[in-house]
């Protein structure tokens, strides 16, 4: 396995005795451990997590500075996944979940959790589109996404223009040559007064309506059409206070439901990921804890794991249910939230 590393060009490759080779552009090579350890060559410095990523990761501990571990430390976040994994007898470890080849759209896919599921889509063989308001980082996602072996397209546009969104899904599933999986991810978030809820409205309801109507025809020409809604535990639980975000998440989980069983006899599958607390760089726990720092500390106490959640993890409940493994699942709302909510699901 070889891979590209987005900003340095450097290359990533496996060796056969489990050591990674890295190559600069100007010829320059290193050899290092999956644990970000020099074993020789000219080239001393690597990306650890990119070593990590390609190599087999491993579990590793995060102190209280890490990004998404609880204030004081905590519980450990689960290794990250290889695309291929095989144990010890050469048998393949891994699930198959029958993605390579296949086309996704992803919007608002260039930060966060929108970005983690691009790139897991990418790693198991998916060729990506995705959209976002910002062109700068939509480029940067763009150029991983690319070094992780996907053809890539993507467009800057806001959302809650349904005409651009129609036309964006649209020339996704030309340029990609079909469609496979829709992700619909986009969010106005929370906010204050009627602008937050008629914002709300257009971006996470209609953003999601218009989306599946524009993906329909691609998807229900392929053998194994997925729709994935992202909604948020905010739906099922009171979240602090009532907002625009909490109703939208509802009603995307009932609409989600309606179009499962609307689209099911045309081969399409529609289902929902609800995650709890997510936290990760620039997102919105983070400056949750920078400025409300009760609220933070309070929901990380209702985390029954002891940790916040991350985006990586979020991503494979996501590419799961998207795939053809989940072949039998449709019309469901998998909440991935570590026990932050409490309630009975029957």
């Amino acid at each position: 396995m070889k891979l590209r590393h987005p900003l340095t060009h450097d290359t990533y490759e496996v060796r056969s005795d489990g050591t990674v080779l890295v190559k600069t552009p100007d010829g320059v090579e290193g050899i290092f451990r999956d644990d970000g350890q020099w074993v020789r060559g000219a080239l001393h410095e690597a990306d650890p997590h990119l070593l990590g990523f390609i190599a087999g990761p491993q579990l590793k501990r995060r102190g209280p500075q890490a990004a998404n571990a609880p204030t004081g430390g905590g519980p450990a976040l689960p290794p990250q996944l290889s695309r291929h994994s095989r144990s010890d007898n050469g048998g393949n470890r891994e699930m198959d979940l029958g993605l390579e080849g296949r086309k996704a759209i992803v919007t608002a896919g260039s930060r966060g959790i929108g970005l983690s599921i691009a790139e897991l889509l990418a790693d198991q063989g998916c060729d990506i589109a995705i959209c976002a308001r910002g062109e700068e980082a939509l480029e940067v996602a763009r150029k991983n996404l690319e070094a992780r072996g996907a053809k890539v397209y993507t467009a800057s546009l806001d959302v809650s223009d349904g005409e651009a969104l129609e036309s964006f899904v649209q020339t996704a599933g030309e340029e990609l040559g079909g469609l496979d999986i829709f992700v619909s991810n986009a969010s106005a978030g929370g906010g204050p007064g009627l602008p937050a809820w008629e914002h709300a409205f257009a971006i996470d309801v209609m953003g999601t309506v218009r989306g599946i109507g524009a993906a329909t025809p691609f998807l229900k020409a392929s053998d194994a059409g997925s729709v994935v809604v992202i909604g948020s535990t905010a739906a099922l639980e009171f979240l602090g206070m009532p907002q625009a975000y909490n109703a939208m998440k509802a009603a995307l989980i009932s609409h989600a439901s309606d179009m499962a069983q609307a689209l099911a006899p045309k081969g399409v599958r529609v289902n929902v990921v609800s995650p709890g607390p997510i936290y990760f760089e620039g997102g919105n726990w983070e400056m949750i804890k920078q400025a409300m720092p009760a609220m933070y500390e309070s929901a990380l106490q209702q985390c029954a794991i002891g940790r916040m959640g991350s985006p990586e993890e979020v991503a494979r409940a996501v590419v799961f249910l998207a795939s053809p493994a989940a072949s039998l699942i449709t019309g469901a709302n998998l909440v991935a939230d570590g026990g932050f909510t409490k309630r009975t699901a029957f």
